[in-house]
């Protein structure tokens, strides 16, 4: 993933200016990967010292409930492709689900699409990513999602943009 991309992301995370979908992805991948917790506290402590404002995790409850989400209990639905998908929380984010072996066929996003592992792994053609992990997914970058190993892969799943930087 480019770190510049995965930066301005966490900046903005503190920042409070993501969408809310984008927004419960970072609360996400600062749960569940260690690294993306200190990066936080990094940005957080940045922020803070530079506005003077108390921090404030409004979407932590709903990525909360969402990392303890057991997939069975899931009404998924099946998009054309064969993933597997369900609407969850409050926003327009939702989760996918990749069966062991499944793969969604190769594809590109126009706008910024932010992907959490919250379950088994999954692999895209630019890594191998496990729970917690945060992908990136820049407009017009093409991937090939694909479960990875012999597990099923949960992710949730939100698209956005965000404002303080643009794509070169």
């Amino acid at each position: 993933m480019n770190s510049d991309v995965y930066h301005a992301f966490m900046l903005d995370y503190t920042a409070g200016s993501l969408s809310p979908d984008m927004a419960v992805a970072a609360e996400l991948h600062v749960l569940l990967n260690q690294g993306a917790r200190q990066a936080a506290d990094i940005w957080h402590a940045t922020a803070n010292a530079m506005a003077k404002r108390t921090d404030e995790r409004v979407f932590l409850p709903e990525a909360l409930e969402l990392a303890t989400t057991d997939a069975a209990t899931i009404p998924w639905k099946r998009g054309l492709s064969g993933v597997h998908y369900a609407k969850r929380g409050k926003g327009k984010g939702q989760l996918m689900r990749l069966d062991a072996g499944q793969s969604a066929p190769e594809h590109s996003h126009s706008v910024l699409e932010a992907t959490v592992v919250l379950s088994g792994e999954f692999a895209d053609g630019h890594g191998i990513y496990s729970r917690g992990d945060l992908v990136l997914g820049r407009p017009g970058m093409r991937h090939r999602p694909a479960a990875h190993g012999d597990q099923t892969c949960m992710c949730y799943v939100a698209k956005g943009r965000l404002p303080f930087w643009r794509f070169s």
